[in-house]
């Protein structure tokens, strides 16, 4: 069953279009040697609660509190206990957030590794004018609301166009907050922005946000160590770069790997894992490629590219990468060492693993018919869903 797309367009899928399932199995190295079997993966899913307003992230706090928070594009955040939503969002900025129901709005979340003494969490979302805003907010005398006055800016982006804003914040296994920007939107990326150096746009930065180490009048420090600090040509803050629209990514909190998905063009949706080991400066390929496919010109030089793990085409009845995690609760042992992501537009549901070869491999989809929008881990490893559309945040489990 394919699901139609729901009124608007995703915050993430830009202009992507229905067209061709190929798989294309990416040997890495130092992986652990555990087999996918590709036979017996399958997922259930359990309504947790309902009734949000377009959900696009739900996490937790980091020091194992019990309650999730889910996050709505138009400029709020819900606090969810026990399957009970609380009667006061946790934080309500949509008098700042422009969300024109499609890839704007209130796209990322990412509490302070610190959250329980410090209380600093940190938003992405595009104001009034259309531009990206990453900001610093923290929590206010009630442990369980968010202090709207407290905003910080902590950076900004002009977007030349409304589609392809990103949006993802993770912090990372070295405590920096790594931050998701796509191209600038339209056809192709025609300002150039995956490939050059000289802007934010279609890549992924990494910064540092710690009060104690960020001087006077400053909103961040680079690190030292990041890939181009030392390029006078590139803007420092890079991590990796060649990306349309990251719509989420993910570190493996076992291994420290950076998952990476990517919503494609007109025919290839990718997700790549980046090894914790090879640091930054990884060139995705975007728009010398889309997927492993050439894409500005029929013939390219893909050598220095960093190739997806992964990719499925738009025949199978996808159209925008939703990115996932690698599973690493203890509710769930078969599903261990397994990376889930799915596909907005159509519902469908994979696992990736490593095959007895030591390839990774794409399992049959599961078909939810749902919206995905995300995905979330709790502080457990426990694994949860979005549904845009149907406004559901559900938990992953054990089929029955």
């Amino acid at each position: 069953m394919t699901r139609n797309l729901p009124a608007g367009r995703p915050p993430w899928a830009g202009i992507a279009i229905l067209l061709l399932l190929v798989v294309t199995p990416i040997t890495v190295l130092g992986q652990e040697a555990s087999t996918f079997d590709l036979e017996t993966f399958d997922i259930g899913l359990e309504e947790v609660a309902g009734g949000f307003d377009q959900p696009l992230f739900v996490t937790s706090p980091p020091d194992g509190a019990e309650w999730l928070f889910v996050v709505e594009q138009g400029g709020t955040i819900q606090v969810l206990l026990d399957g009970e939503t609380a009667l006061e969002p946790f934080l309500d900025i949509s008098d700042r957030v422009g969300s024109d129901g499609s890839e704007q709005g209130l796209l990322g979340l990412a509490l302070a590794p610190d959250y329980a003494e410090s209380g600093l969490f940190y938003v992405n979302y595009t104001d009034l004018d259309g531009n990206t805003v990453v900001s610093r907010f923290s929590v206010s005398d009630d442990p369980n609301r968010g202090d709207p006055d407290s905003e910080a800016v902590v950076l900004r982006q002009e977007q030349p166009r409304p589609n392809h804003n990103g949006g993802v914040l993770e912090f990372g296994p070295d405590g920096y907050l790594y931050i998701g920007l796509g191209d600038g939107g339209g056809q192709g990326d025609p300002d150039g922005n995956g490939q050059s150096l000289g802007t934010w746009l279609g890549k992924i930065l990494r910064i540092d946000v710690d009060p104690a180490r960020i001087e006077e009048g400053d909103t961040y420090a680079v690190p030292d160590d990041n890939p181009f600090v030392d390029d006078a040509d590139a803007r420092p803050e890079i991590w990796a770069y060649g990306l349309r629209n990251p719509w989420r990514f993910t570190f493996d909190r076992e291994t420290g790997d950076l998952w990476v998905g990517d919503v494609g063009q007109n025919q290839i949706e990718e997700v790549t894992m980046l090894p914790a080991e090879d640091g930054g400066g990884q060139n995705l390929g975007w728009n010398i490629t889309e997927g492993t496919s050439c894409y500005a010109e029929p013939e390219c030089d893909q050598s220095g590219l960093t190739p997806p793990t992964v990719e499925y085409t738009h025949e199978v009845g996808g159209c925008s990468v939703t990115g996932g995690y690698v599973y690493r609760g203890e509710s769930m042992p078969d599903l261990r060492n397994v990376y889930v992501f799915a596909d907005f537009c159509s519902g469908l549901l994979w696992g990736a693993g490593l095959d007895a070869q030591g390839d990774w491999v794409m399992s049959e989809p599961i078909e939810t018919d749902l919206s995905i929008s995300s995905f979330g881990e709790d502080a457990a490893g426990e694994l949860y869903l979005t549904d845009l559309s149907g406004g559901t945040v559900y938990r992953l489990t054990a089929p029955e």
